[in-house]
């Protein structure tokens, strides 16, 4: 999902590919609100989306707000990932869904939809990107030694660069909802390609190696594959 672009546009404009952790950042701790949705009408969904984003986004001061739609993997057809990014759990947490502004745009949404979910996740890891669009491998990952995962997953960022693959790697742990104290993995690029050229990779030996030291300490929960479109950027 592109959702490092306000951060990188923001505070850490001029970084160029060097992939930051909020952690080294600030002392806050970044979050992602995402609302799992349904609609017939995605089409219909994103255009009204294009034409709120800016004012629900400014209203509840998120840094970027847009939608993923799943390409493979969907729980269900016709879900959708609505995502905002906070640059704390203070601003986040105070947040109002029945702000004026937000009510005065959700009145314009004329598309039949059902809210499915409605969670936190806590932003570990992000990753530099220069475009408003992208695909993107994601899966949901349950394990019971969470620090060593995520040392392996610094390590296969690392040694997939190495290997000619320009993808990002980001990293979410739910706070709420049924997937809470799971991770999220998320590889991404602008091209779709780039991302099915890494994820062919899986079978080599520099790949299998780095998560060698995983095997039995991770059960992969869900997969699935998504176009992201970011429609608001707080930066821009």
């Amino acid at each position: 999902m592109n959702f490092y672009l306000a951060i990188k546009r923001s505070i850490a404009y001029g970084c160029g590919a060097l992939a930051l952790s909020f952690t080294v950042v600030t002392h806050a701790e970044p979050v992602m609100n995402l609302i799992t949705l349904n609609t017939p009408d995605s089409a219909g969904y994103a255009n009204w989306l294009k034409g709120s984003a800016k004012a629900i986004g400014k209203s509840n001061n998120a840094m970027t707000m847009g939608l993923c739609t799943p390409m493979a993997g969907a729980e269900q057809m016709g879900d959708h990932y609505l995502f905002s990014f906070f640059d704390s759990q203070k601003t986040a947490w105070t947040n109002s869904t029945q702000n004026p502004t937000m009510q005065k745009e959700v009145a314009k949404l004329k598309v039949n939809r059902t809210i499915k979910e409605w969670d936190n996740w806590r932003i570990l890891r992000a990753a530099p990107s220069n475009s408003d669009s992208g695909f993107f491998w994601n899966i949901i990952v349950k394990t019971d030694n969470p620090g060593s995962y995520l040392v392996a997953l610094d390590n296969l960022s690392a040694a997939l660069k190495d290997n000619g693959h320009e993808v990002s790697m980001q990293v979410f742990v739910a706070d709420t909802g049924r997937r809470a104290g799971h991770f999220m993995v998320s590889l991404g690029s602008p091209d779709r390609t780039v991302v099915g050229a890494a994820m062919d990779d899986r079978t080599k030996p520099w790949f299998t190696q780095v998560l060698s030291d995983l095997e039995g300490e991770r059960e992969y929960v869900h997969g699935f594959a998504m176009r992201c479109d970011t429609y608001y950027n707080a930066a821009q």
